[in-house]
């Protein structure tokens, strides 16, 4: 090239490399302003590395424990939702191999179970595999070969053969357990059993891993169970959870006395929730959280300190709490916004703290019971309204005195089950089913008895009526709003497993048209505003609102006061607004139709 031209293109050339650095530095920018919304926390390395997975970026960050930095971080998928290590054992097989640590990650959006392998404070990936709809946890059998995946919507845990993953033979790795609720936490109580908690009820499974099988269900009186651990003794299992009474009567003196909602945290001998037909209350024992003036609402992960205190994530209150419960003495620490997982340093005597609304980590020195320091993940974006209304649906202090949030009724936006007696129908003595918030978008008018045309006067009401909170602000209650507004249906039971009977199911719609279903609920919200004389009148109330049947295969029980306690049984039973009796072969199509909507 003549020595003018190259002159020439030289000013041209670096003005592309600086137009190309600008744009890859705004990139950079834009990533490090994103939400990442920590969830899980894990401690390699003898402490002096803590592994940070995000919901909302799909991404792990690598944080050096001494400086308080964060490494490195990478994308490994789209929801993150939490991940385990995988035990090093005495002769390195394929799970782990030679080449360091692995670690089993799930992406709830993907549907995947994520092999990654960890060199210092690299990490790679080295295979993901298709495990179901929806996972939302997973944990590691001791001897490394088994990863056990909870399955939220289909219902059901997944195993993976972790040698099978590492050598990428996707097809021998999964097999399924179907569960009769929708599971969450999971614990290893030993290499064979796994207990498997209920996400929204108080269900508890004992699962055979070897096996494959159930051993055992135990119904606890329980809802939103969020911490399951075994104690330092290994002998025993900690709950930490609430529970709804259904007479308890939104007003403070019931409040304050945890006869509306109580927080809880559970003992129970592991000895006896392992064998089938013991009673777990023998040697079981629960302990109340909370106090006048000082609620403690929304209780999450556990754990057991070096010194035998227990550490528990108050995640409505933006609290930790360090104590012993026997002796009811707890010391209560301000963090960040919903904190949800631990990871204990014995060694330092440190607890780290995933405060998932506010991408930080807040480090407590155990030892004097302080916060040591916090570190920022990345910096605070501006929230959009629907994301302050997720912070604020998850904040127990909109509530009398932070006794409870809307999640606490609402797990996840879903319903827990139980029955809850409120005002919102203009008298008390009627405790109904806790409705699902997931799709509620669609389905004006709301509350039972369909009084509620604004889905802000429903929110506004529910916070100063059944929370006894203080009157929120417009802009609080329009952000909740623009937070319900994006919770879909939930997907039905057979779509989830994959298990619809096309056929009957479009018999099924037959049936459901030949007796008028559609009259109540009508499609594609499968509601109509009206209320209705169902034939079920209690204390008065006579007339309801038909909630919708999208999503209907993950509910239950049914009817406004739970009487019915399967879906059979609103007709066989109750013969829900027949027109005439179901013919023999009309009802399985019947109930394969709900079940598939």
């Amino acid at each position: 090239m003549p020595k003018n031209r190259l002159v020439w293109w030289l000013p041209v050339f670096f003005a592309l490399v600086c137009m190309r650095w600008d744009d890859r530095t705004v990139q950079s920018q834009e990533q490090d302003i994103r939400l990442r919304r920590p969830i899980r926390l894990l401690l390699v390395d003898g402490g002096k590395t803590l592994l940070v997975a995000h919901r909302d970026s799909g991404t792990i960050s690598v944080v050096d424990t001494d400086r308080l930095h964060t490494v490195s971080e990478a994308k490994f998928g789209r929801r993150l939702a939490d991940m385990a290590a995988i035990p090093l054992t005495p002769n390195p097989s394929p799970p782990q191999g030679r080449g360091g640590q692995r670690i089993g990650l799930v992406d709830e959006e993907t549907g995947e179970f994520v092999l990654l392998a960890r060199q210092g404070r690299e990490l790679r990936e080295i295979s993901r595999v298709q495990v179901g709809a929806s996972p939302v946890s997973v944990r590691v059998s001791e001897d490394g070969q088994w990863a056990v995946v909870a399955c939220l919507w289909p219902r059901r845990i997944a195993f993976v053969d972790l040698a099978a993953v590492a050598k990428k033979a996707d097809a021998k790795v999964v097999s399924h357990l179907d569960l009769p609720f929708a599971p969450r936490r999971l614990l290893f109580a030993n290499n064979n059993k796994l207990l498997v908690a209920d996400s929204f009820g108080g269900n508890l499974a004992v699962v055979d891993v070897p096996g494959k099988r159930i051993d055992s269900l135990r119904d606890l009186p329980a809802h939103n169970i969020r911490g399951l651990a075994l104690a330092r003794d290994q002998k025993t299992v900690i709950l930490s959870h609430q529970f709804m009474f259904a007479t308890g009567r939104p007003n403070p003196g019931q409040i304050q006395s945890g006869d509306l909602i109580s927080n809880k945290l559970t003992f129970l001998s592991l000895d006896d929730v392992l064998r089938p037909g013991a009673d777990i209350w023998r040697n079981g024992r629960s302990h109340d959280f909370g106090d006048i003036e000082q609620g403690a609402g929304d209780p999450g992960d556990v754990a057991q300190g070096p010194s035998g205190e227990t550490v528990v994530s108050l995640s409505g209150t933006q609290e930790l709490a360090i104590g012993w419960p026997e002796k009811a003495t707890w010391q209560r620490l301000s963090v960040g916004r919903r904190p949800t997982d631990l990871a204990i340093d014995a060694k330092r005597q440190r607890v780290y703290v995933a405060n998932t609304f506010d991408d930080s980590i807040s480090v407590i020195d155990l030892d004097k019971r302080k916060v040591q320091s916090e570190m920022r993940l990345s910096p605070t974006p501006a929230l959009r309204a629907e994301e302050r209304g997720e912070v604020l649906f998850h904040d127990a202090r909109l509530s009398f005195e932070a006794w409870f949030s809307c999640h606490s009724c609402h797990t996840d936006g879903h319903a827990n089950g139980l029955l809850n007696d409120n005002f919102t129908d203009g008298s008390f003595g009627t405790p109904k089913r806790v409705l699902s918030l997931l799709g509620v978008k669609d389905t004006a008018p709301w509350a039972w008895g369909g009084q509620m045309v604004k889905l802000e006067t429903q929110v506004q009401n529910s916070i100063t009526s059944t929370m006894q909170g203080k009157s929120p602000k417009e802009e609080q209650v329009r952000d909740i709003v623009a937070y319900l507004q994006t919770l879909k249906p939930p997907p039905s039971l057979a779509a989830a497993r994959g298990t619809l009977d096309k056929a009957a199911f479009e018999r099924g719609r037959k049936v459901f048209e030949k007796h008028s279903c559609a009259a109540c609920h009508a499609p594609s919200t499968y509601s109509t505003p009206k209320t209705y004389d169902v034939g079920i009148h209690s204390a008065g109330a006579m007339h309801f609102n038909p909630p919708s049947l999208r999503g209907l295969s993950q509910g239950g029980p049914y009817f406004h006061d739970g009487r019915a306690q399967n879906l059979a049984e609103v007709f066989t039973r109750y013969q829900h607004r027949l027109t005439a009796p179901l013919a023999e072969k009309e009802l399985p199509d019947l109930l394969e139709f709900l079940r598939g909507l």
